[in-house]
């Protein structure tokens, strides 16, 4: 007798190693594509602070460029932003890649006395965004 094909088992057996390496690759690929995202919005967060930065610098000695709150703090939109070419590029959330109203960006700065940036907190819909747990 001359056989010259797989068994059953010798079957069974590869389709489950190729199962198990497939499972694998697939929560290590998952895992670094939950980071990208993550890294992407704490890039865009990092890049609407640094253009908040520049607008204030910018306009710091007319109080009206911005919702002056208090003394030392402020509201400002991001269209503010994007209509004054600080900011580049449209908005777009990273973990759902939707486009953003920029109106609909929050940002709360701290002020020093002599009205240059000391803090900047970022909110969409009235909550701060956190790249880490995905709260945009």
């Amino acid at each position: 007798m001359n056989n010259k094909g797989f068994t059953l088992i010798e079957l069974l057996a590869t389709i489950a190693l190729l199962a198990v390496i497939a499972t694998i690759s697939f929560v290590a690929i998952s895992g670094v594509i939950e980071q990208e995202k993550v890294r992407d919005c704490e890039t865009l967060v990092n890049n609407i602070k640094s253009a908040t930065s520049e607008y204030v610098s910018d306009n710091r000695y007319d109080k009206e460029f911005i919702g002056i709150v208090s003394d030392n703090a402020a509201i400002i939109d991001a269209s503010y932003l994007t209509g004054g070419n600080y900011l580049k590029g449209d908005i777009i959330n990273p973990f759902n890649k939707v486009k953003i109203t920029p109106s609909t960006i929050k940002i709360n700065i701290t002020l020093n006395d002599n009205y240059t940036v000391k803090k900047v907190k970022v909110f969409n819909n009235d909550v701060e965004i956190n790249c880490e747990n995905g709260k945009w």
